[in-house]
């Protein structure tokens, strides 16, 4: 049945609306159907039945207002914002199947520059690049991130894997930001194809010297340091220290919060990041996404965005992770029994 357009379609449209009536009420029989049909799914969805398009200016009118409405985390909010994402630096690629051309599965952005982005207006507002991150400017290799690698295990137990980019030979020259992707189908949840818009987005844009990142949200955050106040962790206790009071209270990540408060706050989101597991995974949906698909944890950015729901979410800090060709290898040493997490140097510092 899903070897063909109007049966994949119907398939995807089923399990739509059986996830729906699972939302309401959980029935054992409607959990089992869900499943059938997820596996129907995951034999007709696959990285060789999918294809990515790129949207431009120049693109056709339907494809345009598909992006400016599609947007799930940086919506976008008029004419001016929709002609930025679809300038020279920047890219929108479209993930669809090719049975249903018609019916997209996800829609990613990228912005091209020559430094890592440290904050989101800037690339909303068409910036060619932000305050360029010096680590990216020093000599890096493709190899320098594959070898430099060390794993070590912490106090508490917990195996950790660190990059560290001091060295190499060549400059990278340019930086690909994936800074929103957006999955439009509730049918295909299980199923990765937001790994798989980004792997053949790095297909499309593939170029030498070309280092792959993203400026993503923490959407969990916040939620999590609030329960973990009030239920008095331990360990959370311990990194807020005297600050307790003032974090406890704090609205956003403004620049105007004394550096102490910063650091600190700053070290509980690297803690939440590289230690809260959920079942064993990372506890952030957006951190589990990444890092599923191989992704590195490489920096913490403060103020990284002035979203008023991201200032709820998260305290307005941003993530840069970070995508090189050992991705795939870490992906596998994630899904496996020790759910290695890999962090930059500078983030895992931060749990010193």
């Amino acid at each position: 049945m899903a070897e063909t357009a109007p049966g994949l379609n119907s398939i995807m449209d089923m399990r739509e609306e059986c996830s729906r009536m699972i939302r309401r009420l959980p029935e054992p029989d409607l959990i089992i159907f869900d499943k059938v049909l997820l596996g129907a799914l995951c034999r007709a969805v696959t990285p060789l039945s999918t294809t990515i398009t790129t949207v431009n200016q120049d693109s056709p009118v339907e494809l345009i207002e598909l992006v400016r409405r599609s947007d799930r985390v940086h919506p976008i909010l008029n004419d001016t914002e929709l002609y930025n994402r679809l300038s020279d630096n920047r890219s929108v690629f479209i993930l669809t199947h090719i049975l249903l051309p018609g019916r997209p599965l996800v829609v990613l952005h990228v912005a091209h520059s020559t430094g890592m982005f440290q904050c989101v207006s800037d690339i909303k507002e068409g910036c060619d690049s932000s305050q360029i991150d010096t680590l990216c400017r020093n000599a890096i290799t493709q190899e320098s991130l594959e070898q430099r690698t060390e794993s070590l295990y912490d106090d508490e137990g917990y195996m950790l894997s660190c990059l560290d980019f001091s060295s190499g030979d060549r400059d990278f020259q340019h930086v690909n930001t994936f800074y929103s992707i957006s999955s439009l189908e509730v049918a295909l949840r299980g199923i990765p194809v937001g790994g798989w818009c980004i792997s053949k987005a790095k297909e499309a844009l593939h170029a030498p010297s070309t280092l792959y990142t993203t400026l993503s949200p923490m959407p969990g955050f916040r939620e999590w340091l609030n329960v973990s106040i009030k239920r008095s962790s331990p360990r959370v206790l311990a990194i807020a220290g005297e600050h307790l009071p003032a974090i406890s209270t704090l609205s956003s990540s403004s620049i105007s919060v004394p550096d102490s408060i910063k650091v600190t706050v700053t070290r509980l989101a690297a803690y939440y990041l590289l230690r809260e597991k959920q079942r064993g995974c990372v506890l952030d949906p957006v951190g589990h996404f990444h890092v599923t698909n191989g992704a590195v944890v490489w920096a913490l950015r403060w103020a990284g965005t002035r979203s008023q729901e991201m200032q709820a979410q998260s305290l307005g800090l941003m993530v840069n992770y970070l995508y090189d060709s050992a991705a795939p290898h870490r992906a596998e040493l994630y899904s496996s029994d020790d759910k290695i997490v890999v962090s930059g140097k500078a983030v895992l510092s931060l749990l010193e």
